[in-house]
């Protein structure tokens, strides 16, 4: 597909731009951290959002947000991704959302994608270690929907609140669509 071959060519830019030259060392790609790939992988893949009206900046600002609130760095340096605490108790938004459900969504579904990630840079690091351009490249999929799928989870949690919480806003169409139920 169109974004696929666009994907690949933003990796091969990458790289090359790394190298400074129009071939791909093996020696520099083993140089080449996780992080160096994995960041540009994951901010290519969420201005593919298919949705036109999403704006770069709001693109660049979800990556970094998942870059800077759910990760760890490691002594050896690598990133791992964690499960972020809800800022409410799973009760909170009952009657809407049952403790239960919330529970599941986040300390399941949400920490499935985590895990995934995390399995899936580690393989990065294994890939690109080796020089495996390959396995860099068939890593995308699960580095776009795992990280996809938890910042999108991430983002799902800061934006619900419990019922005593949420503001109306002041004006306009929402508020008139949130005054009209």
């Amino acid at each position: 597909s169109t974004t696929y071959h666009h994907q690949q060519h933003h990796i091969h830019h990458h790289i090359t731009a790394t190298t400074k030259t129009n071939e791909i060392k093996p020696s520099s790609i083993i140089t080449m951290t996780a992080k160096k790939i994995i960041t540009p992988a994951l901010r290519a893949a969420s201005l593919h959002v298919r949705s036109s009206n999403l704006s770069p900046t709001l693109s660049k600002s979800a990556a970094a947000y998942l870059s800077s609130t759910t990760t760890t760095t490691t002594t050896a340096g690598g990133v791992v991704h964690t499960l972020p605490d809800l800022p409410y108790d799973y009760a909170a938004l009952e009657p809407s959302v049952s403790a239960e459900t919330m529970e599941i969504h986040h300390s399941k579904h949400h920490n499935t994608y985590v895990t995934n990630l995390n399995v899936a840079m580690e393989k990065l690091d294994a890939a690109v270690s080796k020089g495996d351009a390959g396995a860099i490249i068939g890593l995308q999929g699960a580095l776009k929907f795992n990280g996809g799928g938890h910042l999108n989870h991430t983002l799902f949690w800061e934006n619900l609140c419990p019922k005593g919480e949420s503001v109306v806003p002041s004006g306009g169409a929402l508020k008139d669509a949130v005054e009209a139920r």
